[in-house]
């Protein structure tokens, strides 16, 4: 995908997920456990945490450093930055996602031709070359990370969890 069609997906993604939670009470962001023990609020820090990420491995992929990533399992990382934003309020958590997604914005936008199809000497598990572009080519379902994680909320305020419909 180049990288204007990535742009547009990105911020389509990112106003689905901002829709979904903004349809919700604020209670709700930390009241309900939607992912293992994550609620709304730990996903969003943990999508801040991975924006921030974003934009420094987009840095040492371009200073020709390896990524943490490319080989590590990414479930620690999460654990730690989630439980380091535990004491944020659901506002702070809120505004970090936002301000960290306008900055990854920023970053792509100001990249170069060059610089967006650099590949680098390094491979993903896969095999294939780790280049800036193929950080954002992540799919589920073919959701990528944010709207993935606006389909786990949704799905989960959609399912009826205590049978309490009646037909």
């Amino acid at each position: 995908m180049n990288r204007e069609k990535t742009l547009e997906f990105l911020k389509e993604e990112h106003e689905r997920l901002n829709s979904v939670f903004n349809s919700l009470h604020r209670e709700e962001l930390v009241q309900y456990h939607i992912v293992k023990a994550w609620n709304i609020k730990d996903i969003l820090a943990h999508l801040a945490a991975w924006n921030k990420e974003l934009i420094k491995s987009i840095d040492s992929l371009l200073d020709k450093k390896d990524i943490w990533f490319r080989t590590k399992n990414e479930d620690e990382f999460n654990k730690i930055q989630v439980t380091l934003r535990k004491s944020k309020s659901v506002t702070e958590i809120i505004d970090e996602w936002k301000n960290s997604f306008s900055q990854l914005i920023e970053k792509i936008e100001g990249l170069s031709e060059e610089e967006w199809n650099f590949r680098s000497d390094y491979k993903w598990k896969s095999g294939d070359f780790v280049t800036v572009k193929s950080f954002f080519e992540y799919r589920k379902r073919g959701l990528g990370h944010e709207g993935w994680h606006a389909f786990q909320i949704e799905d989960y305020f959609e399912s009826d969890r205590c049978a309490c419909r009646v037909y």
